[in-house]
């Protein structure tokens, strides 16, 4: 997941501490004590830790970034996703947190808190294990067990910073890290292939170990900002993932582009991509069959206006 999370949503905290202040001839006007910004982004493609969201189309976003002087923030994000992907869902996704930062933009500032995404309705149902000798007498596939797994997710935050530079750890709190789990993972990359007739190898080692969930999961993140000019900005990330019990999913993700702000809209290109150590996780197959490596290393065009 470029992770954009840290900070959801208290508006009803933060609009209701403005309540109730109008000033009278004799005050002095209130400074105001919170900020609420929006954004709309259309992208050509949508990444998350350098992996498609939208199985490499476009995608679009909404998102609306809060803070308030007490150092509270908040954050919510509106998104589409594939639902090749994101199996049975509506095609969206919500992002939300809640969290506190302070020090000094400048110099050191840091932050802490909880973010969670929801897939709404999404889910995917696929066997935990597979009984080779029978399914391989009968010709027809026998299943040890069956998991029905959705993939929202949800993460302890914490962020450290030096001027345009910051960093990001997040652990995942819940059961799996965007639904990945025996069952998913073997099931969607080798067992289908499998049972066509081909290689059961790869299926009968990634099932060996029994039902695994990928929560307890560690997730780093450093991103960094530089001003080329007064409306053009250069923006780098590299992140690193360590999903439990599942190491073909460890590996690196990297942006690398540029924001130039013209219009009132602002213009990114960045290059996109993802190292994960077993690339057959990245190879997702749609209901006709066809494949998509969704890892590739990409130019992704995106247009934006904030508000």
């Amino acid at each position: 997941m470029k992770h954009r999370i840290l900070s959801a949503l208290a508006l009803a905290a933060l609009t209701a501490s403005n309540v109730g202040h109008a000033t009278t001839p004799t005050e002095e006007p209130r400074i105001q004590s919170y900020s609420i910004n929006f954004e709309v982004k259309a992208v050509a493609d949508r990444r998350n830790r350098g992996v498609s969201d939208t199985y490499n189309r476009p995608g679009a976003e909404f998102t609306l970034n809060a803070a308030h002087e007490s150092g509270l923030v908040g954050f919510l994000q509106l998104g589409t996703v594939s639902k090749t992907l994101f199996a049975n869902g509506n095609g969206t996704s919500v992002t939300g947190a809640v969290g506190y930062r302070s020090g000094d933009p400048e110099r050191f500032h840091y932050g802490l808190g909880v973010a969670k995404e929801w897939f709404p309705s999404a889910h995917a149902e696929a066997p935990t294990g597979v009984d080779w000798e029978t399914t391989a007498v009968t010709g027809v596939p026998s299943f040890t067990g069956m998991a029905d797994t959705r993939f929202d997710t949800s993460y302890l935050v914490v962020e450290l910073g030096w001027g345009r530079l910051e960093g990001r750890y997040l652990y995942v709190l819940s059961r799996d890290f965007r639904g990945n789990n025996t069952a998913t993972l073997c099931g969607s990359t080798y067992l289908m292939p499998a049972l066509m007739g081909g290689d059961p190898t790869q299926a009968i080692d990634c099932y060996g170990t029994g039902q695994q969930q990928s929560g307890g999961s560690h997730l780093l993140d450093l991103d960094y900002k530089y001003p080329l000019t007064g409306q053009t900005k250069l923006i780098a990330h590299v992140g690193y993932q360590k999903v439990k019990h599942f190491a073909g999913l460890d590996g690196w993700d990297y942006r690398l582009g540029v924001v130039h702000t013209r219009w009132g809209l602002d213009f990114s290109a960045e290059l996109v991509g993802a190292a994960l150590r077993n690339r057959d996780f990245a190879n997702v197959a749609d209901a006709n069959g066809n494949t998509r490596r969704v890892d590739s290393t990409t130019v992704v065009l995106g247009i934006a206006k904030r508000f």
